[in-house]
Formats: structure tokens, sequence, C-alpha cells
């Protein structure tokens, strides 16, 4: 059985540790329509020259990744500019007003081993601005882990990729919401990954509307989260105690200084016939969640 090892807030904001090797990511900014420039650091090197570095980018902070450069020997930076025409939904694209982009940094040398660091396309910090953010994202996640959150996996749904061929249609979109290559999302596999970390729901009623064609029923509620991963429209949420399923209508965040720091979303429960219910999301880890 697999087993999620998600560590992805730990990743965007563990504090640097003195004496360690490591690669940061210094800058992640959007070159308006459509380059990306990212920069990095190396930390604590035993050997200032002879590093190679591969650069990944992805929809999900867990991947899968596609690879932008490799082993590229003492370079600093990256011009990311595999952005197509907005049309074009085999790669990401810097038109939509909502679209996560996670950048990827692996770096390798023969005296200093293999570091990685992750990072998503947001504004940069000041240092002190930087700290604040930090100590307010652990400490949230820490109140979720052992206090009132209970465990949740996030399913980011893809806006780029393979188009799925049993369902195209001339422009592009899913024609069944049931497909089984792509989820109803017109691109294969339908969703990243999936992240897991804690949330909490508010307990709300189920309503009930008579239509002409039965009774109807729907499940609204609010959830907080951390902003890692940033959620949007359309993702899909798993409670994993009690694998209920819902889909994101709605996104609040709250910003330091154009910085998300945490969530409240609006979502829905899906019906027990919906599609996403066949998603495998494993709800064990080392140590187990519960």
């Amino acid at each position: 059985m697999p087993v999620p090892t998600s560590q992805t807030i730990w990743k965007h904001d563990s504090p640097p540790k003195k004496g360690l090797f490591r690669v940061e990511i210094t800058r992640t900014t959007a070159l308006w329509p459509r380059k990306v420039y990212v920069q990095w650091i190396v930390r604590e090197p035993k050997n200032p020259s002879g590093h190679l570095f591969s650069v990944y980018r992805s929809g999900s902070a867990e991947g899968p990744w596609e690879e932008l450069l490799k082993d590229a020997a003492d370079t600093y930076y990256l011009l990311d500019n595999n952005f197509p025409a907005p049309e074009d939904r085999t790669s990401p694209g810097l038109f939509s007003l909502r679209r996560t982009i996670y950048y990827k940094v692996v770096v390798t040398h023969t005296e200093d081993g293999t570091a990685e660091t992750i990072k998503k396309l947001e504004a940069d910090l000041p240092r002190r601005q930087r700290g604040i953010v930090r100590k307010l994202r652990r400490d949230a996640a820490v109140a979720l882990k052992k206090g009132s959150g209970t465990e949740v996996a996030i399913l980011k749904r893809k806006w780029w990729g393979e188009p799925c061929e049993e369902c195209k249609s001339a422009v592009g979109q899913s024609t069944r919401g049931h497909c089984k290559e792509c989820n109803g999302t017109g691109i294969v596999h339908g969703y990243w990954d999936p992240v897991y970390g804690f949330a909490t729901r508010s307990a709300t009623p189920v309503n009930v509307a008579t239509e002409n064609q039965g009774n109807v029923e729907s499940h609204q509620v609010e959830v907080k989260m951390l902003d890692i991963p940033e959620v949007e429209r359309y993702d899909i949420l798993v409670f994993l105690r009690d694998n209920e399923r819902y889909i994101v209508n709605q996104v609040v965040p709250t910003e330091i200084h154009t910085v998300n720091v945490h969530q409240e979303l609006a979502v829905s429960e899906l019906s027990r016939s919906s599609r996403e219910y066949a998603i495998k999301v494993d709800p064990w880890r080392d140590p187990e969640w519960f």
C-alpha cells in the first residue's frame, strides 16, 4: 500500500538550519504575460563551485513534476518562458487570475550531496516579513494538528496537461462528467497527486429542497486551513476520517503584505455517486494518521 509522506508545509516554511547544506529559492516573479523568473542560492556548501541544478514545475507541491532544467552547472536562475496562448491547455497559462504554479529546485554535488526546495509563484518579502509569515503559518499548523484540525487530502484540479481523447470536444472541454480517464476535467487523470494536511469544518445541516425531479439534497460547509497548498475553486477536499468529499466553491484568503497566510473555504459535499469518489486517496502514513 502506498504511504503518503507529505511534508509540504515544512518544505515551504521550515526555518534555515545553520551549518546544513541546502538550496533556497529566493525569488519567483511573474514577468507578464508569459514569463516567470526563478532564482535560488546554495547555503553552507563545502565547495563554492561544481554544483548541478535541476528545476521542475507542477500544479501541486507533491507533483508530478515537469522537468524544465537538467543538471545545469553553477546556474542560479531560470527564465521560464514555456507559457503558451490562453487556449492551449497542454501547459500552464499566466493569463488566468487563479493558477497556482510550484517550482522545485534540486542541487547535487560530489562533496555536499543532494538538497531540494519547493516554492510557489508568489510575491517576495523582506526578511522580517518572511519571519512573521513563517511564524503565523507554523503556529496555525501546530494548532490544527494538535488541536481542532482533522486530517484531509487536497486534490488539486489539473488545468493543463495531456488532453483526454475519450471525451474531448471541439473546444477542448470534457463532454462526460463521469469519464474514467479525466474525471470530467478534460485533462488525463484530472487531478495532481494529493497533498495531505489538516483543516477544520463547520457542522451544518443537510438542506433538502423539493424540485420537479423530487427531493434534492445539498450540504454546504465552511472550512478553515493553512494556505499551503493554495486551494482554488473546483479543487477537491477529502476528509480522511469519514471519506466525505467536497468541491471548493469559493476561497477567501488572509493576506499579509500580499502573501497568503490562511484560507477560509466555502465547499459543497459531493454526491456519493460522483466520479471523484473513485479517486484513490490513501488515508495512512508512517506513523499512521489515526
